[in-house]
């Protein structure tokens, strides 16, 4: 089973001077969109929010913590890009992440290689994924482009209709 997990506060990405985060309800109904009509993922791909429910940051040992608990015995994994897997010793309480969750490196255009410290027990995944991260999608949008060919329907509509990265109304 793959499980979404949309943050509920982004530590990593609300406490510095990164972009402007979009309200979790939002980031929670694109998440949902754009899987939204894809039957042919659906026994396998779902949506979670628990920690939008669990309120307050987001640290990925606190839901892995829940999911053990949930599923005792489940082989629990991490996906990650090769953008962040290096500064997976960064993370709040790396060591609950290390010692319930296999890692897995999603391989991101211009980190191709980033894989995790020494002692993280990982997997790469084989495949080949969209050149698209979220910062070339707000300069998409903020500079006038068209986000359609590059999201889902679903998602692009919600871009619009909530103005989001500078997009005119």
């Amino acid at each position: 089973r793959v499980v979404l997990v949309v943050a509920n506060d982004p530590w990593q990405k609300t406490g510095g001077d990164g972009p402007i985060v979009s309200g979790v309800r939002v980031r929670l109904a694109m998440v949902r969109a754009a899987v939204a009509g894809r039957d042919d993922l659906a026994p396998w791909l779902e949506v979670d929010d628990l920690e939008v429910r669990r309120g307050g940051p987001s640290y990925t040992a606190d839901t892995v913590a829940e999911y053990a608990a949930d599923h005792p015995g489940a082989e629990l994994f991490v996906l990650v890009g090769s953008d962040v897997a290096p500064g997976l010793d960064g993370w709040v309480r790396p060591d609950e992440v290390r010692e319930r969750a296999t890692i897995v490196v999603m391989e991101r255009p211009g980190h191709e290689g980033g894989r995790p410290p020494v002692g993280w027990d990982h997997e790469v995944l084989d495949g080949s994924f969209p050149d698209l991260a979220g910062q070339d999608l707000r300069a998409l949008v903020a500079s006038g482009g068209d986000p359609t060919d590059a999201v889902p329907a679903g998602v692009a509509e919600l871009i619009d209709e909530h103005g989001l990265y500078g997009v005119e109304r």
